[in-house]
């Protein structure tokens, strides 16, 4: 069924896949995150905003019942079972769900394989939800958020992360990430999720300098490389139509360089504790967190609003 796309993507887009595609493209060729193994410090910070989302998330599922809904390999629920109730993680990637069972095996956590479209519980089952990193690689957002309003209890609060576009794209650029559809700005997240929710709040994730500028040099460098491979395209289609005579009085276009410490050893001295969550200046936070619920109210019990 995925056949077409697994080799296509690329060239077609993903903004052409249908939602079933696209979950069939991710459950085959997502990346499996395993948190015991960073090659760069570019990857031992992401983990750590990763895992930030969950550690404070955490603060707020005492004695719940939670959903970690696109939970991979389920290092995200592990830590939300330290004070839940119950924990269920769920994700499209039967390879995924297979290693959390084997890594994460708890009694209050339950994973389980999803099609994706259609969330396998009762209306109104939990308390909190929380889906990182998800909806930036969903097509269509409609059936992903009526799932989860209408999984959520009445009282509960649902918690999404998400990259900022504002320092990863240029205006118009698809994201460079080939699993993302979509990337938001805060003005746009929130303009989706009150679409579905009554009170949505979004925060921005920040860091200390040292941190932040890690994150930041890689976004950049992605992004940079983005522009190159769009400079390249075009260059291409220039080359059809114009004589090569004028062509190389062209300015050569200068390449993004990676950066050379990549593969030298790196000293672990980035922590939890270097993050932060702020309501100001969202333009230039490292990821976004929304906040939703189906009731109206100002989240203020949320200790780390």
């Amino acid at each position: 069924m995925y056949t077409f796309y697994k080799y296509n993507y690329r060239i077609k887009g993903l903004s052409m896949l249908t939602h079933e595609e696209m979950i069939g493209l991710q459950a085959e060729k997502g990346d499996i995150i395993n948190p015991n193994d960073f090659k760069t410090k570019e990857e031992y910070v992401l983990h750590l905003i990763h895992s930030f989302a969950y550690i404070e998330l955490s603060k707020t599922a005492l004695n719940k019942r939670v959903l970690d809904l696109g939970c991979n390999m389920g290092y995200g629920s592990e830590i939300l079972s330290r004070t839940a109730k119950k924990v269920i993680g769920v994700d499209v990637s039967e390879k995924a769900i297979n290693s959390a069972k084997r890594q994460y095996y708890k009694q209050n956590i339950d994973f389980q394989t999803i099609d994706g479209k259609k969330l396998p519980f009762e209306d109104n089952s939990f308390d909190i939800i929380i889906s990182c990193q998800v909806i930036e690689h969903i097509v269509d957002y409609t059936d992903y958020l009526d799932e989860i309003k209408r999984v959520l209890k009445p009282s509960g609060t649902a918690f999404l992360t998400t990259p900022n576009a504002y320092i990863r794209l240029d205006l118009e650029m698809k994201p460079w990430n080939i699993f993302h559809v979509r990337e938001y700005k805060h003005s746009e997240l929130k303009s989706v999720l009150d679409k579905y929710f009554t009170s949505v709040k979004i925060m921005g994730l920040s860091a200390k300098k040292h941190l932040y500028l890690v994150e930041r040099h890689r976004v950049t460098m992605a992004r940079n490389a983005a522009r190159e491979k769009q400079a390249i395209t075009l260059k291409s289609l220039i080359k059809k139509i114009i004589p090569k005579s004028v062509l190389d009085l062209r300015t050569s276009i200068n390449s993004s360089k990676q950066n050379r410490d990549n593969n030298k050893p790196f000293d672990k001295t980035y922590s939890i504790d270097d993050l932060f969550y702020k309501t100001d200046n969202l333009d230039d936070a490292l990821d976004f967190l929304a906040i939703c619920s189906k009731e109206k109210g100002d989240f203020k019990e949320i200790g780390f609003i």
